[in-house]
């Protein structure tokens, strides 16, 4: 299995709280999947990341992945319907990393909606993540 910076974060933000949703972690396996990570890669990387090991490097991440991991933390965020604290911390390290202003997170945060029970409108929230990007 090679690296993947962008499952390692999400699985880190999921369980920054102490509280892994398993709504959280079945979004996770279906981003893993849409990128043809193999379930037991992902699985692994589950089981084997933690939330307090650093954030891996994300310079050379390309504008498309950065806007796509900026969608999918608040994807993962927002998915138990609750936004903890602590994930709210972790993203900001991460998204400060990326090149966005703060004033995004909070943007995409407080104006996308997530329901389980729906379909997930994620190519808006890319859009609008696009928007912030530097």
């Amino acid at each position: 299995m090679k690296d993947n910076p962008h499952l390692d974060i999400l699985v880190m933000m999921a369980k920054i709280d102490g509280e892994t949703d398993s709504s959280e972690l079945e979004l996770i396996r279906q981003i893993g999947a849409s990128n043809n990570v193999s379930s037991d890669d992902i699985d692994s990387i589950i089981e084997n990341t933690a939330s307090d090991q650093s954030i891996p490097s994300l310079l050379e991440l390309s504008k498309e992945e950065k806007v796509e991991l900026m969608t999918n933390l608040v994807m993962v965020m927002k998915i138990d319907g609750r936004i903890d604290k602590e994930e709210m911390k972790f993203c900001m390290q991460i998204i400060k990393k990326l090149g966005y202003e703060e004033e995004a997170l909070f943007d995409l945060v407080s104006s996308t909606y997530v329901d389980p029970s729906k379909t997930i409108d994620k190519e808006e929230i890319k859009q609008r993540a696009e928007q912030y990007l530097n």
